[in-house]
This record gives structure tokens, C-alpha cells and sequence, in this order.
């Protein structure tokens, strides 16, 4: 079952899968919507920097920063920009972390 992590509970080793909400999804898009539910939180697409990171808003201080989403897996690291329809498979990790790409 896929896992995604972030501003909720980041760690010093981004990508732990022990440090990640296990979630029943087989698109990014289904992935943050669980994240979304489970964290009080929205995850809306960044207007800025050309389609590449989002927004983490908590809906309960209010607080705001942006992010960029990875999928880790076997083959490597997947920067899925803002396509909510990127496939998941079974093993991978979501992280909604810091701006790198």
C-alpha cells in the first residue's frame, strides 16, 4: 500500500516509510486526498513556478508553505509536478517536502 508523508510529521530522513500514513490509492491524487482528510489540511496546485509545487495549507492555524511532491520508489525518485493522475504503485512513498526540483 502506498505511503505519503510531510509537513505533519517530517523527520531529519524524508521518505521513512515508517514515518508515513499508509493509504489506499492508485493516483497521487488519491494519495493527497487521504493526507488532506487525515491532517485537517488542502493541498492546492501553486500558481507560481510553472506547474511544479503546491501549496500546504493547514485549515486549522492557517499556516501556508509550499511544497514539492516526490514519489520514491525502486527505480529512483519521481517528480510528479502537480499531475494528481501520476500512477502509484504498492510500494511507493509520497513525500511532500521541500522545494528541490
Amino acid at each position: 500500500m502506498p505511503s505519503i508523508q510531510g509537513p505533519k510529521h517530517r523527520t531529519e530522513v524524508m521518505g521513512m516509510p515508517d514515518e508515513s500514513l499508509s493509504v489506499r490509492a492508485a493516483s497521487l491524487g488519491e494519495a493527497i486526498a487521504a493526507y488532506e482528510a487525515e491532517y485537517a489540511v488542502a493541498i492546492v496546485e501553486s500558481q507560481d513556478h510553472n506547474g511544479r509545487y503546491f501549496i500546504h495549507r493547514d485549515l486549522r492555524s492557517g499556516e501556508e508553505e509550499y511544497v514539492d511532491i516526490h514519489v520514491l520508489r525502486g527505480d529512483g525518485e519521481h517528480c510528479a509536478r502537480q499531475d494528481r493522475d501520476f500512477p502509484l504503485r504498492e510500494d511507493d512513498v509520497i513525500v511532500l517536502g521541500f522545494l528541490v526540483c
